[in-house]
């Protein structure tokens, strides 16, 4: 087995009758799948497409996710998912770059794309997925004009197998490369942490634009599993889910966590079958960590990587004691021990390596790592540098090994699983005519791990209000990027340079927390 299409074959050939994907109550089984996704390639095929093309998917979690994914994998293009919360400029600009030949998309966008539809009428595809209405279905007409045969070309491990975007610093989203070698080599990596076998059950229930879902899957299907698919999280579903289906392993942000933890009532829940529970793409506090292990037991796994670094380090199950020694307790805080095959080192901002217990820039090399940013050579060299991609995290290594993230390099905020960065909300606030200057960071939040925080200094002839600022933000970004809240200064502090003194902005509210990120 050496790329993700491989897996889709297998299990087809080994394990035919077997389920892989349960959704809305239709099991798939592996044969099934497999079949449809070759159907889908050849249609693909038909319509032009031909290997490295892209293929770009903009809808909630269906069936029909996981189908494209599979034929474009067996088929050689690559897979350009977008985002379903961003705005419709940030749709456009993802659509933009990627240049896909096809675009399937949930009849619920229908408006997000019109204007792309009738831009490229005539030169480029659009395919709606339909799921409920009565209406044509584009998707089902289109799958069912494919022929069940094997695709002409065969992708090899260095072929690129998805572009997953990121936000960036500059307000640009960025599009990681993931190839077919990389997809395969996470999945191992994940279920070999998990000790996921052919019985398990999984619960995919995060959205599949992101790669924590994608690496869900894969880590399931590498071993045979079987998995459920929910198209978005719903607390109080999810502990049904539990209590009434076989459920063995999940993933949770710590958002996700928080909110289920908040359905239990006079401390009466559900047994469940749970021996897994994932929890990463965000930091986690450790009051809530402990609170998750009272409820689940000492379940949880959690990796610490990223979209373009793939799984760096892991925080085992056996490393989760809530009663252990005072240095068993400290765990909880890291993000465990670095993974098999990553090699990592900690540096100082001239990339000098760094002494045991010294914080710096966390840099990593490992085969897992994405090959580049898609037509984006400036960002790529400046972040794979050597074969070591920079993450951007400051971290530090303790004398047996633990890894402890305690600040990022850039100023990214992590607010419920997604990445916000502070530039892109600076630059639309400072689009508003009553705003001279603004600093956004994030600050600390019980639920949502970081909340984002505008700092402002207005101009003193117009009036602004933290409410219209906040609206304006809402109308011109995706919603879940706007601040929280907005607090009114005269002044921004500043260091030597000129620039900003983000830390001092920062520093009241962190203050009380044991780790500058959340």
């Amino acid at each position: 087995m050496n790329t993700i299409a491989d897996i889709s074959r297998i299990n087809a050939e080994k394990y035919p009758d077997r389920t892989a994907t349960v959704y809305k109550d239709v099991h798939y089984s592996f044969a099934s799948q497999y079949q449809r996704a070759l159907k889908l390639a050849s249609a693909l095929s038909s319509l032009g497409c031909r290997p490295h093309d892209r293929v770009a998917i903009l809808a909630k979690n269906c069936i029909e996710y996981l189908e494209l994914y599979s034929a474009c994998e067996l088929a050689g293009f690559i897979v350009a998912p977008i985002n379903y919360r961003l705005s419709s400029a940030e749709i456009t600009f993802i659509y933009e770059n990627t240049s896909p030949k096809v675009c399937f998309y949930g009849a619920e966008y229908e408006e997000e794309l019109a204007g792309l539809k009738e831009e490229y009428k005539g030169s480029r595809h659009f395919i709606r997925i339909d799921e409920h209405s009565k209406a044509k279905n584009e998707y089902a007409d289109f799958i069912d004009a494919g022929e069940a045969v094997s695709p002409v070309y065969t992708p090899v491990a260095d072929d690129a197998a998805c572009i997953i975007h990121t936000s960036g610093t500059t307000g640009r989203p960025k599009g990681a490369v993931l190839t077919q070698g990389v997809l395969l080599g996470i999945a191992e990596t994940l279920s070999a942490d998990a000790g996921i076998e052919e019985d398990d059950y999984g619960l995919v229930m995060q959205p599949l634009f992101h790669v924590g879902a994608k690496f869900l899957q894969s880590a399931h299907h590498v071993r045979a599993a079987t998995i459920k698919l929910e198209k978005g999280f719903e607390p109080a579903l999810v502990w049904q889910i539990l209590s009434s289906e076989d459920i063995t392993t999940m993933q949770v942000v710590p958002t996700m966590l928080d909110m289920l933890l908040a359905e239990i009532k006079d401390g009466v829940y559900p047994e469940t079958k749970l021996k897994t529970i994932f929890y990463s793409t965000a930091p986690i506090k450790e009051s809530l960590l402990r609170r998750g292990l009272q409820v689940f037991g000492q379940v949880f796994l959690q990796q610490y990587g990223s979209t373009e670094g793939g799984s760096i380090s892991s925080l085992a199950k056996s490393h989760h004691i809530n009663d252990g020694t005072q240095e068993e307790q400290r765990w909880l805080t890291s993000a465990g021990v670095v993974s098999p095959g990553v090699e990592i080192r900690i540096v100082d901002s001239d990339g000098k390596s760094l002494a045991q217990g010294e914080a710096g820039e966390i840099v990593v090399k490992n085969k897992n790592i994405m090959q580049r940013y898609w037509n984006d050579e400036e960002a790529t060299s400046n972040t794979i540098v050597d074969g070591f991609l920079h993450t951007g995290d400051i971290g530090y290594l303790d004398k047996d090994g633990f890894l402890y993230i305690v600040d990022r390099k850039k100023d990214m905020i992590i607010s419920g699983g997604e990445n916000i960065y502070p530039r892109e909300i600076e630059i639309t606030l400072l689009a508003h005519p009553g705003v001279l200057e603004v600093a956004v960071i994030g600050v600390p939040d019980d639920r949502w791990g970081e909340a984002v925080q505008a700092v402002v200094v207005c101009d003193e002839n117009i009036s602004v209000s933290e409410e219209e600022l906040i609206s304006y933000c809402k109308e011109h970004i995706a919603s879940y990027k706007k601040p929280k809240a907005v607090s009114f200064v005269e002044v921004l502090p500043r260091i030597a340079t000129g620039k900003v003194d983000k830390v001092s902005l920062r520093k009241p509210y962190w203050e009380s927390e044991s780790r500058s990120v959340g």
